[in-house]
């Protein structure tokens, strides 16, 4: 059933901070109507690796993906399923078998099918009972999850969530129409009104409360709601990028006049959010959605002013009148547009709006032919919004300019390098959108003709490096995401003063080339009262031609308006930063970036900006010390989360606060710590940073414990690179850290007690190239206090001969599933109880002789390492492996050999290993068989390659 909370459950769980401690790996997938294997499988990959993966087909993206899960606890949410087609599950689950135990997969459907044809056991999600619903209600209504307050409310209160028949949707949505409402006699109407008794078709999917929500809609939001229709169900879109094609449509003209159209879209947008029509992404907070019910009411209200087609529903059912009447329109693609396609668009001779989607979950882009393009522009002249995104398209036709009604345009992450002159001939276009276009070269000319323009986007066109001459004709700009500073008059920084609309963002590029300070003056920055972002970056080439003087009092008079909320200044020259920085009078800012101003000598006072959040200063390379003059007065950085301090290569002081301790600190929020590249730096960080969460220190080799010890108690994430040993002895109280991953540590040789005695929640402990590590621990006590640890990594230590020091055997950890040992060139033995490991990669290890200690060893007391749970195997390189026929693991279930060079004989009994589905021996040339074992009749996949001696 609809509206019953599937989502929003698996929501909360997805979003739990114990499920996101629990998994290795998450990904969210919103599936729909059509079950496409290739879009979710790139759509799953993306968060897991951080690569696009374009260009490959479903084999490559399947191997990558069963790579990048192989031995991890992974959670995936597959939302609103309806495939029922087994050989597609069947395809689609392939690489997941290589995941840990424990990892979960999720799937919402209201098609009980679904569960059935992979065997799953499926929880019914049951509607809530009265009491639950009637305590929504109230809760939406009236802000508290009862009727205490308002006791004559109640009854009619109880009557109002029997007709919602325990949907939470249904729930929301009418306590959304009575929110804040008060009057008795407002809610009786709502109860009594005749939508709740009309009669319902039995494929009307649109529940009664749902149309009575919409009918109580303010007039003005009715419109706008009704437009959402034209998107597919479950597509997402930013809240500008909305807003702008209301704005387009007319839908805000007329309302209040004189007011801001642009934050008025923006209240409207929002009260839609409030009222539950629309709802924030689960994957990115930046876009929303609307539910499948709520986009079926948009398309029952729309009816036939609504068309929307896709690759798997090309039109042909439709009449000619139907098409006739339609006002908006979309197409839904997954890679390229044909005339075909677009066939029946062409006689929509009165379409206002036409949006094509790229639509599937991996995102990318589709293309379309500049012929197919021409021709459906020129038969829709009554257009007023295009949008045309994600697209392989390098030109713009000519006939984009016949569009004599066009408001908005879209072209946004396409491959356009500039647009045609024509466009100058738009005369009612107010937003241009070219988001995202990284190789557009320069804007046309005759754009200053445009004087009803009100937003252009150029965000990330780093190509772009010069402004059409006289952009502030543009007078009524209220949105220029980026002005490029030029030298010749009209392309100089005082046209800014012809802009005094500007809001939201503005990146202001290239100010080396600003020759008169006057302009910075002129520019009137200060006056712009609706910047929240701006951004002040000048070139990266620091030459002879720079004058840093200039450059100061051109940063001293762009002072902005103190309502900004986010500043970020780069490649500036100059010495000093501005003295308006340190000014309480910006109580709004929340982010400050200072990056790659290397004649800067001292910082400003930040530590009494009240609402400052995020601090990063980077390439900061003439700064000395930091001192009273960062903090301020009292409680400096009360509200800081987030500080980073990276590549200060001249800093070699961080002086302690001069307050009284006892009674206040700085950085009492402080969350997330970076010192990167600071060479210079001695001493230690403050003393108490009780709240922080993440540590990161990396290249800084003399920092220590010179000055005291550092309590970190709620730390859970550690990173140390490149730094010298003695840190470790000035962190204490990690009795919350749960992931330790320590690279180039000087002169490390084993962790000491002290620093490992508060280990009781770790998890993951990953070392790396410590050249000198030859133990992780001085005794196998030291072990019993990682009762938590899950996953071991040590890579690159050339020195680790064993896990403790002497020749003591050792048992790992209780939890320790899984291990990783590469480029250990002295590693000799593995321990000789491992019971709870399931994933063992062991990789260039050469003086590893195998997986049992050499029968002439008298000190052999367990001659056979346990490994009664492992799951996957994965030895490579490693020289000294003569044999494994003595692997008595039939619970493995991936087994990997490449490049043993001296590997002669496998396991005898492969056969027994029952569950055994993956083998691959690659690179083995002494291995010499001459009756293969037989392969066990679980395995699904064997590749043998570059084994000469092996009969195939």
């Amino acid at each position: 059933m609809g509206g019953v909370g599937k989502t929003a459950l698996a929501q909360r769980l997805y979003n739990d901070a114990r499920v996101k401690s629990y998994f290795e790996t998450r990904a969210w997938v919103c599936v729909s109507d059509v079950f496409d294997v290739f879009d979710i499988t790139k759509t799953i990959l993306r968060p897991i690796t951080g690569l696009s993966c374009e260009g490959e087909d479903l084999n490559g993206l399947q191997v990558k993906l069963k790579d990048s899960l192989s031995g991890k606890k992974f959670l995936v949410v597959l939302d609103d399923v309806w495939n029922e087609n087994y050989g597609k599950w069947t395809d689609f689950l392939k690489p997941f078998e290589a995941g840990a135990k424990g990892s979960k997969i999720i799937v919402t459907t209201r098609n009980l099918p679904v569960v059935s044809i992979r065997g799953a056991s499926p929880y019914h999600l049951e509607q809530l009972s009265l009491d639950n619903c009637t305590s929504l209600l109230a809760f939406h209504a009236l802000g508290a999850t009862n009727f205490e307050i308002h006791p004559d409310l109640e009854r009619i209160g109880k009557e109002l969530a029997k007709k919602c028949k325990g949907l939470p949707l249904a729930a929301k949505m009418l306590g959304g129409v009575l929110c804040n409402e008060r009057n008795p006699d407002k809610w009786k109407a709502i109860l009594n009104n005749r939508i709740w008794d009309l009669p319902k078709g039995k494929k009307d999917e649109v529940l009664p409360v749902l149309k009575l929500s919409y009918v109580h809609l303010p007039s003005y939001l009715k419109r706008c709601f009704a437009y959402c229709a034209v998107f597919p169900k479950d597509y997402e879109i930013e809240r500008e990028e909305l807003v702008l094609i209301w704005i387009a449509e007319g839908f805000l003209d007329g309302q209040k006049a004189n007011e801001d159209i642009l934050r008025l879209g923006q209240d409207h947008f929002d009260e839609l959010v409030s009222r539950s029509f629309l709802q924030q992404s689960r994957v990115n907070a930046a876009k929303f959605s609307m539910h499948d019910l709520l986009n079926d009411l948009a398309k029952s209200i729309a009816g036939r002013t609504c068309y929307r087609s896709g690759d798997s529903q090309l039109a042909g059912n439709e009449d000619d009148a139907s098409l006739e009447k339609a006002r908006y329109a979309s197409f839904m693609t997954t890679w390229h547009v044909t005339s075909k396609c677009l066939g029946a668009y062409h006689g929509m001779k009165v379409l206002r709006s036409l949006i094509l989607v790229r639509v599937g979950y991996s995102g990318g882009s589709f293309s379309i032919s500049s012929k197919v393009l021409h021709d459906v522009l020129t038969n829709l002249k009554y257009l007023r919004v295009f949008s045309l995104c994600h697209c392989y398209i390098t030109e713009v036709p000519h006939c984009v300019g016949d569009l004599k009604h066009l408001r908005y345009l879209n072209f946004s992450y396409t491959d356009i390098k500039w647009l045609p002159e024509s466009i100058s001939t738009l005369c009612k276009l107010q937003a241009l959108i070219l988001r995202g276009c990284r190789k557009l070269s320069m804007l046309p000319s005759g754009i200053t003709k445009l004087v009803g323009l009100q937003f252009l986007d150029i965000r990330d066109t780093e190509s772009l490096k010069e402004m059409p001459l006289g952009i502030g004709n543009l007078k009524n700009l209220t949105i220029l995401s980026k002005f490029v500073v030029g030298i010749e008059k009209g392309s100089q920084l005082k046209e800014l003063k012809k802009l005094p609309h500007l809001q939201g963002e503005l990146l202001i590029s290239e100010l080396q080339k600003v020759e008169e300070v006057r302009d910075a003056v002129d520019a009137n920055l200060s006056g712009k009262q609706g910047l929240s972002n701006l951004a002040l970056h000048w070139g990266e080439d620091f030459g002879n031609l720079r004058d840093d003087k200039r450059e100061a009092q051109v940063l001293h008079f762009l002072q902005p308006h103190t309502n900004l909320e986010n500043l970020t200044i780069s490649y500036y020259g100059g010495a000093k930063l501005p003295s308006w920085l340190d000014s309480p009078s910006y109580s709004k800012i929340v982010s400050l970036y200072l990056r790659d101003c290397p004649n800067v000598t001292s910082l400003p006072l930040l530590g009494q900006l009240p609402s400052l959040k995020e601090l990063s200063l980077k390439g900061l390379h003439a700064v000395r010390m930091i001192g009273s003059e960062f903090y301020g007065g009292k409680r400096p950085f009360s509200t800081l989360t987030t500080l980073k301090f990276e590549e200060m290569l001249a800093w070699k002081d961080w002086g302690r606060y001069a307050g009284d301790p006892k009674e206040e600190f700085p950085f009492s929020c402080l969350q997330h710590l970076v010192v990167r590249s600071c060479p210079s730096l001695v001493g230690t960080l403050p003393c108490q940073l009780d709240l922080l969460i993440k540590l990161e220190i990396h290249s800084c080799p003399h920092l220590n414990n010179l000055t005291g010890m550092v309590r970190l108690p709620s730390l859970r994430e550690l990173y140390l690179e490149d730094c010298n040993k003695e840190i470790l002895t000035c962190l204490v109280s990690l009795t919350s850290l749960t992931v330790l991953r320590v690279e180039n540590l000087a002169d490390l040789v084993c962790f000491n007690h002290e620093f490992m005695s508060g280990w009781v929640k770790l998890k993951e402990l990953q070392i790396t190239s410590c050249d000198k590590l030859t133990h992780l621990w001085q005794d196998e006590n030291e072990t019993r206090n990682l009762i938590c640890l899950q996953k071991l990594a040590i890579q690159s230590c050339a020195q680790f001969t064993s896990f403790v020091a002497g020749e003591k055997e050792i048992e790992l950890p209780s939890n320790l599933e899984s291990m990783e040992l590469r480029n250990c060139m002295s590693l000799e033995k593995l321990p000789s109880k491992m019971q709870a490991l399931k994933n063992l990669v062991i990789e260039k290890c050469p003086k590893l002789k195998g997986f049992i200690i050499a029968p002439d060893d008298p000190t052999s007391i367990n001659p056979m390492p346990q490994l009664v749970a492992l799951k996957t195997l994965q030895i490579s390189d490693c020289e000294g492996v003569k044999s494994l026929e003595e692997i008595p693991i039939e619970s493995l279930k991936y087994l990997t050999i490449n490049n043993c060079m001296k590997l002669r004989s496998l396991p005898q009994c492969l056969r027994t290993f029952s569950h055994l589905t993956f083998l691959k021996i690659r690179d083995c040339p002494a291995l010499e068989i001459e009756d293969f074992p037989p392969l066990p009749i679980t395995l699904s996949c064997f590749w043998l390659r570059n084994c000469p001696k092996v009969p195939l």
